[in-house]
């Protein structure tokens, strides 16, 4: 047999142990059958196709691979930072309660420095380690039926300081509104998720601006939403600003590294909701997160994710 070059010829593909998948080369091509010049382009453009795909698939591989090692290594470090944190933050503690002795003021104020950014790098540190939990697909949720009130409850506890430290005008749901309800959630995952809404709502918002905190539940799904008045988001970066790591245009501020977001989708993910975005340049932004009711909340039992 001989290659297949002219009209009339006969040609086929033989496999050998050098093609990866199916066929790569054209020196496999052998004459056993009738074929013509437009066959013969169409099973060489087949093979080169093929074989491109096999170059595809094995780069994405790699890139996978390669991510996961990234999540493992960020999350090794992450622990080992976070114990000796600890540490230091407990013992500033202490001496802030002056445990040890009076300090003077100077001393007093160098102490609560240590503490106060230590309690920025642990806060950053979680962070990594639960966006690592989420693109591992280890996050654990623990769903039961909490009343509306005692999200709205620990929300405030939680951002209230900070967001009368930022002279910003705060709007929360009415008691009679949510009296009564109740949604099936991770407490502590939902409590996350809206504080990270709120901080992202301050962080973008000038003294003397409004942010709006509102929720609602029915037999369903629940949802919760957070707007503000700050300078809104461009149609550019809304694809993007749940991507960890994202920052967003310039001429915003640039606070933090971008994970607050990413971990607000993970959770509604995990939660198996959705989130939604409407904002306008200039006249600020509002995210609305729907959380569906879970079969397990209808029968009255808890469920863990």
């Amino acid at each position: 047999m001989r290659p297949c070059t002219d009209a009339g010829m006969w040609c086929t593909l033989r496999r050998t142990s050098a093609a990866p998948a199916w066929y790569r080369h054209r020196k496999h091509l052998l004459v056993t059958q009738p074929c013509d010049p437009v066959t013969l382009d169409v099973l060489q453009a087949n093979v080169a196709l093929l074989a491109e795909n096999e170059r595809l698939e094995t780069e994405r591989r790699h890139l996978l691979a390669l991510d996961k090692m990234k999540t493992e290594f960020l999350a090794r470090v992450s622990h080992d930072l976070r114990t000796p944190l600890n540490s230091i933050i407990g013992f500033s503690d202490l001496m802030i309660a002056e445990v040890g002795g009076k300090m003077n003021k100077k001393h007093g104020e160098f102490i609560s420095a240590i503490n106060r950014n230590g309690h920025a790098l642990l806060a950053l540190i979680n962070e990594i380690l639960d966006l690592s939990s989420i693109e591992s697909g280890h996050l654990q949720l623990r769903r039961e039926a909490v009343p509306l009130q005692n999200v709205i409850d620990d929300l405030r506890a939680a951002t209230e300081p900070v967001l009368a430290a930022a002279q910003l005008d705060v709007h929360w749901p009415l008691q009679a509104k949510v009296q009564q309800k109740s949604a099936f959630i991770d407490r502590r995952r939902i409590l996350q998720l809206l504080t990270n809404l709120v901080d992202n709502a301050r962080k973008f918002s000038r003294a003397g601006g409004r942010v709006t905190i509102d929720m609602d539940a029915g037999p369903s799904e629940a949802w919760f939403s957070v707007a503000d008045t700050g300078p809104g988001i461009a149609a550019e970066d809304r694809e993007q600003i749940f991507r960890p790591y994202y920052q967003r245009s310039a001429g915003y501020a640039q606070n933090g590294v971008g994970l607050g977001l990413a971990i607000v989708k993970g959770i509604v993910d995990c939660h198996g909701g959705r989130i939604e975005l409407d904002s306008d340049i200039g006249k600020g932004c509002r995210f609305r997160v729907v959380i569906p009711a879970a079969a397990s909340e209808r029968s009255g039992t808890e469920m863990v994710v």
